[in-house]
């Protein structure tokens, strides 16, 4: 092989790897991936209101349960002192009537109130059932998929990994000062450093060059420069 054709075949090489690489990029299970992890973030998200909700209404829960059971405390502390029959003053033991009745109004309050409270920690605690179900089985479509993108993206990455090596055996065959220069326009053309002489056209930009620099190039040596694009020219092939 000649050096043009060596620069032709790195070319392909190159091109080669960049569809693959391209093709592992836009894998199907990967963009899955990626809106399943955005979507699973936003659950996670509501996942971590929910709980904060569900905790404040479990306070609230038993504030209100300590605020009934320290009026039935009152109540039950009035109560014995009319039972036992220390207070023989009838406008006392009124009284305390009036106060056992007060509180037994209050406690009636707080129990309505405590009521209402655990029906909303019970909702609470619904929808932290509901969120963590939706997390369970996004965490676990996800699993699938990322075994998934394994099989599909490991093949790819082989295919990769084995035009790689293929690509640095035909670097090899390449003086350095041309492969430095194959590997500088590379990266700022694109990735296409080489195109070829097919008549007054260059392959690489597509554009037709004037007859003189055309015939010059064809009489010249086996590798030249495109006039237009500055890529390097295949001039022949297998001289």
């Amino acid at each position: 092989m000649t050096e043009g054709d060596v620069l032709l075949a790195l070319m392909e090489q190159d091109l080669a790897i960049a569809r693959a690489t391209k093709a592992l990029d836009e894998l199907p299970e990967k963009k899955a991936i990626i809106q399943l992890r955005q979507r699973l973030k936003e659950i996670e998200g509501v996942a971590e209101k929910a709980a904060a909700y569900l905790r404040k209404a479990n306070a609230m829960v038993s504030r209100a349960a300590d605020d009934v059971a320290s009026v039935q405390a009152k109540i039950d502390a009035e109560q014995a002192k009319v039972l036992s029959g220390s207070v023989t003053d009838s406008k006392e033991l009124q009284n305390l009537t009036r106060e056992i009745e007060a509180l037994a109004r209050r406690k009636d309050t707080l129990e309505r109130e405590e009521l209402g409270l655990m029906e909303k920690a019970e909702a609470g605690e619904a929808q932290v059932a509901r969120v963590q179900a939706a997390l369970a089985e996004g965490r676990a479509k996800e699993a699938s998929l990322i075994e998934e993108y394994k099989a599909r993206g490991g093949e790819l990455q082989t295919e990769i990994a084995r035009l790689k090596a293929g690509r640095e055996a035909i670097a090899t065959r390449l003086p350095q000062p041309l492969l430095a220069r194959y590997e500088t326009l590379r990266a700022s053309k694109n990735g296409i450093a080489v195109g070829e002489l097919k008549g007054s056209l260059c392959t690489a930009c597509r554009t037709a060059i004037p007859a003189g620099e055309a015939q010059s190039l064809a009489a010249g040596p086996e590798i030249g420069e495109c006039p237009n694009c500055r890529r390097i020219i295949v001039v022949r092939q297998g001289a």
